[in-house]
């Protein structure tokens, strides 16, 4: 199966590193529960790591849930369920392993991704991990032009570039309803308050994978 988004040059080793972290730390039968699954490219790669995981695929989208079953066969189970509305998703109690969600979190307002993010949290086993990979905002104007340098670098080393723009208000213009990343803080914040350790596993770019992990699992 090919990347179906494949649209900056560090997805691929950023997805496998979501996929190397579940593949190494998943014990036989443990479930992975993909929210915004899409047409199941995730999913596939985990299978591809490990086909003794028990997946679920969350999306609001039937062509794509319609596409995500030919991927990965009838061994799976998939929701038609919209993040957007969280509290009203049944039947996903958990607990969890493995919660995962790539490119999927800047559809939601900030709002939006606290609930889910504080959902995720109550349905986490003990020893379970949530993994969130999406675009970070960017904030801070007078820092913008070292933002262009790092994609530009990105760009002459994988030959293709990351979402850019001319200036730091151009990049703001383009933010927009389908388009709303939040902050490195934000998230800290969110997983604090959700009961939920936190890390950034790996940042490119504005590009980041975060972990949490029940603060009790920690101690």
């Amino acid at each position: 199966m090919e990347d179906p988004i494949r649209r900056h040059p560090t997805r691929a080793e950023q997805l496998d590193i979501i996929v190397r972290a579940v593949a190494d730390q998943a014990r036989p039968g443990d479930g992975v529960l993909d929210l915004g699954c899409g047409t199941g490219y995730l999913g596939h790669l985990l299978f591809r790591a490990r086909e003794d995981l028990r997946y679920v695929g969350v999306d609001r989208k039937g062509e794509s849930l319609e596409a995500a079953r030919a991927n990965l066969g009838e061994g799976v189970r998939l929701v038609a369920d919209d993040l957007s509305a969280i509290a009203t998703i049944a039947g996903l109690d958990g607990p969890w392993r493995f919660i995962v969600t790539a490119l999927t979190f800047h559809d939601l307002d900030d709002a939006g991704k606290a609930r889910v993010i504080a959902w995720a949290a109550r349905r986490l086993a003990a020893d379970g991990w949530f993994l969130l990979y999406d675009r970070l905002r960017l904030t801070e104007p007078a820092l913008f032009p070292l933002q262009q340098s790092v994609w530009r670098r990105l760009e002459r080393i994988h030959g293709e570039g990351m979402r850019t723009a001319d200036d730091f208000a151009a990049y703001e213009r383009d933010l927009g309803s389908d388009n709303r990343p939040a902050t490195l803080v934000d998230y800290a914040r969110w997983f604090a308050a959700a009961g939920l350790a936190f890390q950034c596993l790996h940042l490119h770019g504005n590009v980041a994978l975060l972990a949490g992990a029940p603060r009790a699992a920690t101690a």
